[in-house]
Order: structure tokens, then sequence, then C-alpha cells
């Protein structure tokens, strides 16, 4: 029960969106939990939101209280704390025992699940095959005139935004992935945006598409678990709801289809967490791992055609993302720029250089595609030393809560 002596924690993956409603031009704030546990968002006004950085378990309601008369001169009803606090807890936005059993329970049913059903699936891209086919053949192109010939590809970058605004950038790679003949196998690494203790979070499951599924190589997947010295699938929950391996996988079996390759689904948690001010090959664990996989992939290799996708984004800027800065063209003109001077490096294969490049200044930008960037860099440069990789495509969009995103397309 809610009273005035209950401490109100709202869940750390909470996502705070300003809002607009434009009929009584009044500013919201929109609650969006990026954990997965509800489905449901909340608006309300955006004064809302000095109260709701005071519910981190460490004030009871009636110490909020206090706390807002002190700092606005205006005494809140308990009673209109109490009502918010019960309606995040009703809604699931609230860390409690009620909270933690839904997510015990939904952990659960993945474990089980047989198969990682598609999440965005009638949101941000059709569910209906004939209608997602002609949805993504309105973005398709057929890339030309680059010096690397398709059948020499090792690699790709490719966005992992929402397909409305990202549709050219994932057609530019995916075009040219299209020319290849099929790979024996893909290893696919995209953000976890969740975060995540291990490095490689990994899934033996099949991941489900409107074509049909494609299967994951449970080989491969074999072969890296005795490389690790954890359990690679501990945490694969955090593949239920992530979308920068969905959106592969969409695009993956569109080109593809019935000859759709098995594929290796290997999300990389935040590389940042452990390495601030040096790179991952600072790091014993961390390079043993890698050096470990590189001598891997590049044996499979010689024997057979493996392909290297990143589903990574790059710079997140604006309000939406915590920037208090007007967006105008001069700044999207500064951070393409940034975005381009770290690009550079990836155009080497300097998996060191673009890292440190992106945490010179803690990854100001919000580039949330390092990891998987970095991984796939050594990755290919395993299997391809001589690669040298080019720049199809790069782009903004904007973000509709303020602000927007670059991505690029890159080949290898």
């Amino acid at each position: 029960m809610i009273d005035i002596n209950y401490k109100p924690v709202l869940k750390r993956e909470t996502e705070i969106l300003p809002a607009m409603d434009e009929k009584k031009q009044m500013s919201l704030i929109v609650l969006r939990d990026k954990e997965g546990i509800t489905n449901k968002n909340l608006a309300m006004p955006a004064e809302l939101l000095l109260i709701l950085q005071m519910f981190d378990g460490s004030n009871s309601i009636k110490e909020i209280q206090s706390n807002i008369m002190k700092q606005t001169n205006v005494l809140l009803p308990e009673s209109e704390l109490i009502h918010l606090a019960e309606e995040l807890d009703n809604a699931l936005f609230l860390e409690n025992e009620k909270t933690a059993a839904v997510r015990i329970s939904l952990i659960d049913d993945f474990k089980k699940a047989t198969t990682r059903k598609p999440c965005h699936c009638g949101i941000s891209y059709p569910d209906d095959t004939l209608e997602l086919t002609s949805f993504i053949s309105g973005l398709y192109k057929i890339e030309k005139d680059i010096s690397i010939t398709p059948n020499t590809l090792s690699g790709a970058i490719s966005p992992h935004i929402d397909f409305r605004r990202g549709g050219r950038v994932y057609s530019s790679t995916y075009s040219k992935l299209h020319q290849l003949s099929k790979p024996d196998t893909i290893i696919a690494l995209g953000t976890s945006h969740r975060g995540g203790n291990s490095p490689f979070i990994m899934t033996r499951k099949n991941y489900e598409t409107p074509y049909g599924e494609i299967e994951t190589d449970k080989d491969l997947y074999q072969k890296f678990k005795d490389i690790l010295w954890y359990e690679p699938d501990e945490e694969e929950y955090y593949h239920k709801n992530e979308h920068s391996l969905e959106f592969q996988a969409i695009w993956i079996k569109y080109i593809w289809r019935e000859n759709t390759p098995k594929w290796l689904p290997v999300l990389t948690s935040r590389f940042e967490r452990f390495a601030t001010d040096i790179t991952p090959s600072k790091i014993d664990s961390i390079e043993k791992m890698f050096k470990s996989i590189e001598r891997l992939v590049s044996e499979i290799s010689k024997d057979k055609k493996i392909l290297i996708i990143a589903g990574a984004d790059l710079s997140h800027v604006g309000p939406r993302f915590g920037d208090d800065i007007n967006i105008t063209p001069q700044l999207k003109s500064d951070i393409e720029k940034k975005d381009r001077e770290k690009i550079e490096y990836i155009l080497k294969l300097d998996y060191d250089g673009f890292y440190s490049a992106v945490m010179k200044d803690k990854n100001s930008t919000r580039i949330c595609g390092l990891s998987p960037i970095y991984s796939s860099l050594r990755l290919v440069k395993a299997i391809k030393p001589e690669s040298k990789p080019e720049l199809l495509d790069y782009a903004q969009a904007d973000d509709p809560f303020g602000g927007f995103v670059s991505f690029a397309s890159i080949v290898f």
C-alpha cells in the first residue's frame, strides 16, 4: 500500500521524453519503459519532472512534499503525490516487488521460448509479408560504382534506426550485400541498448521474421561459448526487445529469402563501462577473448565464407538525448564533421583508433554503435586484413522528440 511513508523508486530503465500537447499548448513528458516490463507509455505535465527526479528511493512521499515546498514554495497535497505514485505503480514504472515478479515471469517465459519472436513487427514495419515486401521495395535501390566487388565483401555496417528514417542507408548496405553469393554464415553484432554485464550477449534461439525464421548457427555458437569465460546466453533476455538485430534480420531475410544463411546474433554491451580511458585491447580478459575469436573466424574463413554485419548508429544529439541545445544547420554540420573524422578510422580498419577517437571526449555525441563497430572491425580484419573499406552513405535523421541521429553504410 502506498502512503506518506512510502519511498517510491522510478524504474532505472524508464525513458523520459519531452513532448507537446498541441491542442492545449502544454509541455508534456512521456514515460517509456526501455526494459519492456510494460508496453504502456504515460504522458503527464512537464512540471511533474521535478517530482519524478525525487522518486529515487531515498525520499518518502512526506519528504518529497517537503522538498517540493522548499524548492517551489508550493505545498502539494499528499493525496496528489500518492495518486501519482499509484499511477506509476499500476503502470509498472516503479521498482518494487510487483515489477520484480513481472520481470522474473517475462525472463522465464523467454528462456522457455524456442524462438525469439519479433518485437517491433506491426509497429516499425508491416507484419504482413506482402505489405512488408512492398514497404522495403519502396526503400530499395541498387548500389553501383564502388571499387569493392560484391563477392570480395567480408562485412558491412548498417544502421539500426527505424526503417522510415534510415531506409536509404539500409538500402545502400543491403543492396550491395544482395549481390553477394550466399555466405556460409553471418555473424551479426548489434548494440544492446539496455546494456548488460557480458561483453557479448548471445542466444541459441532462431529469430522469427514475417519471412520465416533465421536459423542460428549452433555450431558457431558452441565455438564462441568454448572461448568465453561466462555463459553467453546468461543475459539472452536482452535480445527480447532489442531492435538493433531484429532490423538486420528483416533485411537479411528480404534479400536471401529461402536461401538465407545461418547466422550468429550477438548483442554487444557498452564497452565504455570497463574501458573509459583505455581501449578494450588494453584489458587482458577482453583482449584474450578477441584474440581467440579472431583466430577462430580466421581459421573458419579458410574453408567457409563468413559475413560480418554490424547494426550500429552513430551520434545522438539534442534535447531527446539530454542536450540543452537548439538544433541548427550549423550544429548538424559540426556533428557530421566529427562523425566523418571517426569514420576515417573505420575506413582504415583501425579499431583502437576509432575507439579512442570516440572516447576522447567521453563519447559526448553518444555513438551507440561504438561496441558493435569496434568488434566488427576486429573480426573483419581477422578474416580479411587487406580489406579497404568504403563509405557508401551517411545521413542524419530528426528525432520526433527533439534532436537527431546519424548513421552510415560502410562495406568491407
